[in-house]
C-alpha cells in the first residue's frame, strides 16, 4: 500500500510539472493599430497567444514585404515596424521557425499620409530615429 502512494505521489508531481511546461496553442489573432502609412516605419503589435520569446522566431510580412524589426515580446503579443506599402488593404503573414503559418486577410491597411506630422513620422522612420 504504501508503494501505490509513493507512485501516485510521483505521478502527481510529474503531471503537474508537465502542464506547467505547457505552452498554450500557437494562435494569431489580430493587428493592433490595424492601419498606418504606406511609407512604412508604424509600430504595430500582433496579438495572439502561444508565442515563446526567446524559443522561436518568426518572419512576419505585410502583403509581399516583409518586416525587418520584429520581436516577441511576450507570449501573447510580437511587435513589428511596417514596411512601406502600397495604398490599402493587405494580408499579415507570420511564419514561425517550427512551420506554423498564420495569415490575418487584410489584417492591416495602409493609407497615404494626411498631415505634415504623418509625413514627418514617415521620414524619421526610415532613417532609424523616432520621434
Amino acid at each position: 500500500m504504501n508503494r501505490i502512494v509513493q507512485l501516485t505521489t510521483v505521478a502527481v508531481v510529474l503531471g503537474f510539472l508537465g502542464a506547467c511546461d505547457q505552452k498554450g496553442a500557437l494562435r494569431v489573432d489580430r493587428v493592433d493599430p490595424a492601419e498606418g502609412i504606406s511609407g512604412g516605419g508604424d509600430h504595430v503589435t500582433i496579438v495572439g497567444s502561444g508565442f515563446q520569446p526567446g524559443k522561436t522566431q518568426v518572419e512576419v510580412r505585410f502583403g509581399r514585404r516583409k518586416s525587418e524589426n520584429v520581436v516577441i515580446a511576450s507570449s501573447s503579443k510580437i511587435t513589428a515596424v511596417t514596411p512601406a506599402g502600397d495604398k490599402g488593404p493587405v494580408t499579415v503573414t507570420l511564419s514561425f521557425d517550427d512551420g506554423s503559418h498564420f495569415e490575418i486577410k487584410n489584417g492591416y491597411r495602409y493609407i497615404t499620409p494626411q498631415a505634415t506630422d504623418d509625413v514627418r513620422k514617415a521620414f524619421f522612420s526610415k532613417t532609424g530615429e523616432k520621434k
